[in-house]
């Protein structure tokens, strides 16, 4: 999906039809719409005017980048002017890219395509990141040169937030998405979707391979049994976590164990 925001209704009709044989296009009409949009719809991109009433394309775009639910989205600015002390501006907000008007419509879908496929590339990473054997699972992998361009502290605080809160609960088999959401102090839709954009997992998803990268360690560091560390890691029976171990793993826990 992809927002746009902008005052005249040429411009966002134009992008729709523009755009819509590809993605889902919403539109809004000033900044403030923008940003109640962006939080309700998370969208994959927002293309934003810079000149616009009521609350115009920087302080939108401050606010989207500011606000954890919708931090990692891109923001693609349109502007009339060509001043570079305004581009400056807009980049300082968190733009991540910025088109001149008049612009041509092989140019704007080329770079929506290009931040797009930007974001993919970091969904990769920081899906990559809770994978590792080893490591700070807060962070995406080290030695990533898209890591050091894309990543930000919004973002990491968030993840860091959400692996500290899963960890303290992963004993709980209840755990659930709601719960998670409501302590993270968002809706169980925005949760799902910026989880989602950061990591290519759903939350449920990433909740699991947690809990079972947490097993494969206690498996491979402690005595325990098999069946105190199912438990221990949250999940409702030893049979469903040997059957969840293997489809991640290649083995049972038991196979493991056998091996060291």
């Amino acid at each position: 999906m992809i927002l746009v925001i902008d005052d005249n209704e040429d411009i966002r009709v134009m992008l729709e039809e523009l755009l819509s044989d590809k993605y889902n296009v919403v539109g809004a009409s000033n900044g403030r719409e923008g940003i109640r949009y962006a939080t309700r719809y998370v969208p994959d991109l927002v293309v934003c005017d810079v000149m616009m009433p009521v609350m115009d394309g920087l302080e939108c775009c401050r606010n989207i980048k500011e606000e954890i639910s919708t931090s990692h989205i891109p923001v693609l600015m349109l502007t009339a002017c060509s001043m570079d002390e305004q581009k400056v501006a807009g980049y300082e907000s968190g733009a991540d890219g910025y088109i001149s008007k008049p612009f041509n419509s092989a140019v704007l879908r080329s770079r929506i395509e290009n931040l797009l496929e930007n974001r993919r590339r970091i969904k990769n990473i920081w899906g990559a990141s809770h994978d590792r054997s080893e490591g700070d699972l807060s962070k995406p992998a080290n030695g990533s040169a898209e890591r050091r361009i894309v990543s930000t502290d919004v973002e990491n605080e968030f993840y860091a937030r959400f692996l500290k809160l899963v960890e303290s609960r992963m004993g709980d088999a209840d755990m659930n998405v709601d719960q998670l959401a409501s302590e993270m102090g968002l809706g169980r839709s925005q949760l799902y979707r910026k989880i989602k954009a950061l990591t290519n997992y759903s939350p449920v998803e990433l909740i699991r391979n947690l809990r079972l990268k947490r097993a494969r360690h206690l498996l491979t560091t402690t005595d325990r049994s098999i069946s105190e560390i199912a438990y221990e890691v949250g999940f409702s029976t030893p049979a469903y976590f040997s059957k969840c171990y293997r489809e991640a793993y290649g083995e049972t826990p038991t196979e493991l164990r056998s091996r060291l």
